[in-house]
């Protein structure tokens, strides 16, 4: 596919644009936080749950649960609004395509992607909270792709996030989010919805699963300091922002859950594909990211699953309406019906099914993800770059250019190990995640460099993506002759340890490895509490699989290795004369070592 324009990398200006959307929104989270009593959550719980004085630790840890809780909720109220307001965004045409319409439509897609769309003003913005979700749902390029297909939202995937009209209307001292006064009206005209959800004191309304019967429900049940006591609390609540929702009908009885409500969405869907030939989620795009020109439907790769639900009409499809049946019944009747194919079914077509079911674990919403959390995941990438503060260091012009060409040089790392996983730095991960606001732009630059749209996976196990980031580590270093990461925590010095021991300096020309030595040896390791802007490994996008065993031993084995190159390290530092700089701080570290040497 030949593109008729050229794509580019972000600018620095959209990079400081982007630090400004990010400092709105850390000032968002904390406010919402610490707002006392919202949706019935009390500070002065934990003085009933540890009264009296002592317990320092245990106080503190409760109200950051509490903290915690506040925002899971104001965030699910928030992805609700995004869902309206995405769902009245301009389409082309009053119906999602099918089979064939997509097939129509694919090479056009590519060809136009990244054309202007249609242009937002102050007073077309959404509010904060929806604008939140917006920009964690475009941080999943796969995702917000196939979402702008299915939704025919083609006009949003070309406009983006508009950040120069955002960046008007974010105060430059106080970060405050400031729209034109008419917005709150064209808003509410356009979504039926309140600007401030905190004005808009009406609970959720569902319909029973069964018999359609409205019924509101409550964000949380957790709002005594009894649901609070250790050791029971396990966030047990049944409030819809809760886990363990559940939802009594009062005319049939029928209890609703969240697995309930991701299996009636499989259903919906199915539905959808035998009466209207709509595609099942997850089978828009290829291996490559790409919508693939379609040929032949019934041969189509990513189409497999569609044509497996259409052939495959077993009775047990219908026994899922039935209550207490999950989404893993639904993937034992899906292996049935592959077992009964010649082949028994290809790897290709199972990871075809895969990509599918993938779009339902977790997940109710319309969308191919779960958006609250893909929320609460950017938001430590949000609370690094408030840390880091590089909108007000005087240095920042040359910070945005230097991070710039670094991840000029990730795409090229990329480009050249198909099958890899790259890992950026903090800094790279800023110019990353502000190319992904312009989609279209980045879709054309990522298949131009790569031949594949890069997707920006956020859900990478510790130990994997600790791996990971030390080969991209290495790799950087070997082709650009520069450090990848001058961050200084322990972390980081024993990463670059790992290859730039005595046995890695045979792989490097002496004058090249001389320089490399010599920029180390003036990183700044004497105070263990300044947070300078350093390009530390960006880890937002980590998760811990704590009863994964294969994955917790993978992480011992990780932190034992990145203690002994730290040692390493060390030593080396010693003989130079630079021993007294380099303070151990492991055990300041040691919760993300544990988790598979990710530090904070």
């Amino acid at each position: 596919m030949k593109f008729a324009t050229s794509s580019t990398i972000p600018t620095s200006g959209q990079c400081r644009g982007h630090l400004k959307l990010l400092e709105a929104l850390h000032l968002l989270r904390e406010d919402v936080a610490t707002t006392d009593g919202l949706y019935g959550i009390y500070d002065r719980f934990v003085d009933d749950v540890y009264p009296g004085k002592g317990l320092d630790e245990q106080r503190a840890q409760l109200l950051l649960k509490l903290r915690e809780k506040r925002w899971a909720i104001y965030v699910t109220n928030a992805e609700r609004r995004y869902t309206i307001w995405f769902r009245n965004l301009p389409s082309a045409r009053r119906s999602m395509p099918g089979q064939q319409a997509l097939a129509a439509m694919s090479v056009h897609f590519e060809e136009t992607s990244g054309k202007p769309g249609f242009a937002f003003a102050s007073v077309t913005l959404p509010p904060l909270d929806v604008l939140m979700v917006w920009h964690a749902h475009l941080l999943n390029p796969h995702d917000f792709l196939e979402d702008c297909i299915r939704y025919d939202k083609k006009l949003v995937w070309d406009t983006g996030l508009p950040l120069p009209i955002i960046n008007q209307c974010i105060d430059n001292d106080t970060f405050e989010y400031r729209t034109s006064e008419n917005a709150p009206d064209e808003f509410r005209r356009n979504t039926g919805l309140r600007w401030d959800p905190l004005d808009d004191d009406q609970q959720p309304i569902l319909n029973c699963l069964k018999c359609a019967q409205a019924k509101q429900v409550v964000w949380t049940t957790l709002t005594t300091a009894d649901f609070w006591r250790e050791p029971n609390y396990r966030d047990r609540g049944s409030g819809l922002a809760d886990p363990e929702f559940a939802m009594s009908c009062d005319r049939c009885f029928t209890t609703s859950t969240h697995e309930a409500l991701r299996v009636q969405k499989f259903q919906k869907d199915r539905k959808a594909l035998l009466e209207k030939d709509l595609p099942m989620p997850g089978t828009y795009l290829n291996t490559k990211g790409r919508l693939q020109p379609i040929v032949n439907l019934s041969s189509h790769a990513p189409f497999f699953p569609n044509n497996l639900l259409k052939t495959f009409r077993s009775p047990r499809f219908e026994n899922l309406d039935k209550p207490g049946t999950s989404m893993d019944d639904v993937r034992k009747i899906i292996e049935e019906g592959i077992q009964d194919l010649p082949t028994r079914g290809l790897r290709s077509e199972k990871l075809a099914v895969r990509k599918m079911m993938s779009r339902y674990w977790s997940n109710s919403s319309i969308f191919a993800l779960d958006l609250v959390g893909a929320v609460i995941r950017q938001g430590t990438f949000i609370e690094k770059m408030h840390a880091i503060d590089w909108l007000h260091s005087p240095a920042v012009q040359s910070t945005m250019n230097r991070l710039l060409t670094k991840y000029g040089r990730y795409f090229i790392i990329l480009k050249l190990n198909r099958g890899k996983t790259a890992v950026p730095t903090l800094d790279v991960d800023l110019a990353w995640h502000t190319h992904q606001l312009c989609p279209g732009t980045y879709y054309r630059y990522s298949v131009l460099q790569t031949d594949r749209f890069i997707d920006h996976d956020d859900k990478i196990p510790a130990p994997t993506l600790s791996t990971a980031f030390e080969w991209t580590s290495k790799t950087y270093q070997s082709m650009f002759h520069e450090i990848y990461s001058e961050c200084t925590c322990w972390y980081c010095e024993a990463v670059r340890e790992s290859h730039t021991s005595a046995a890695s300096r045979h792989l490097f020309h002496r004058r090249m490895h001389k320089d490399i030595e010599s920029r180390l040896s003036v990183l700044d390791h004497t105070n263990a509490e300044d947070e300078r802007p350093m390009a530390h490994i960006s880890a937002h996008n980590a998760v811990d699989c704590p009863t994964d065993a294969k994955i917790v031993a993978a992480g011992l084995a990780k932190k034992e290795k990145l203690d002994a190159m730290y040692e390493k390290a060390c030593k080396r530092a010693e003989k130079n004369g630079t021993r007294e700089k380099m303070l151990d701080r492991r055990d300041e570290r040691s919760s993300a070592a544990a988790a598979g040497g990710i530090a904070p």
